[in-house]
């Protein structure tokens, strides 16, 4: 039988273990990563196929037709830059998915002074409640405003392409003693229960929504960056989409 290793031979053995542990968790992670990678990688030359497939065609029929009235040749012009808008809107859209992972330097942000300027900006389109209460006037978070401006532009303005031609849209604001709720509730036409797990996954879209299907994607990558979470409850006649996030002025 073999010897007892001794407390120093257990010790190199547990270390050992650890090792062990920690590299096949380091694979593990670089596995994700690498899959995460690849099914990017995926999606973007999916999205990126069916514009370079319709501007190549319009190019080959402008081509063979020399004589095309010039009415038609127009026609072919705007849908060639219409798919050019739409590459742009992509990339655009991929840059800020990108962007989203890295808050920079983050600063101690108001929320109640964030959201009053949101509102401004966006004029008659919005509505702001409950910004007034002590709570919520007390809370800090900490983060990037320009990011979280980009998150809240990006649900207004989803609730006005899907919400219908009359949708009203509100923001409210609360607090606990631990997180910041940040709502933007519209009263359109709610969303199909069938897509609602799907809406924040990077470029799920609907025949009826159209769109990129980045920008949802892009506020849940906001929202995560800054420790928090996000949800959504719909139905016709109402749709929320609740941001939670870390308050940084308690303990």
């Amino acid at each position: 039988m073999p010897e007892a290793l001794g407390p120093l031979g257990e010790s190199h053995v547990r270390e050992v273990g650890a090792l062990a542990d920690a590299v096949r968790g380091m694979h593990g992670q670089l596995q994700a990563r690498l899959d995460y990678i690849d099914e990017f990688a995926g999606n973007v030359a999916h999205e990126f196929r069916t514009p370079i497939a319709t501007l190549r065609g319009t190019l080959e029929l402008l081509h063979d037709d020399p004589e095309m009235p010039a009415a038609q040749r127009e026609r072919f012009f705007a849908n060639a830059d219409a798919e050019l808008t739409r590459l742009a809107t992509l990339v655009d859209g991929l840059l800020a998915l990108a962007r989203a992972e890295r808050l920079g330097d983050p600063a101690a942000i108001d929320p109640a002074a964030l959201l009053h300027g949101v509102v401004a900006r966006r004029g008659d389109a919005v509505a702001l409640h409950d910004a007034r209460s002590d709570e919520a006037q007390r809370a800090r978070i900490v983060g990037s405003a320009r990011q979280l401006e980009s998150a809240l532009d990006n649900l207004i303005d989803n609730a006005l392409r899907h919400g219908g031609d009359t949708v009203a849209i509100a923001i409210e604001l609360g607090a606990d003693d631990r997180h910041v709720r940040i709502a933007v509730v519209d009263d359109g036409r709610g969303i199909d229960p069938a897509d609602l797990p799907r809406v924040f996954e990077r470029f799920f879209t609907t025949a009826r929504a159209g769109g990129t299907g980045l920008g949802l994607a892009l506020v849940a990558a906001i929202v995560r960056a800054h420790g928090g979470e996000i949800a959504v409850d719909s139905r016709p006649g109402r749709t929320a989409f609740t941001i939670s996030l870390p308050r940084a002025d308690t303990p």
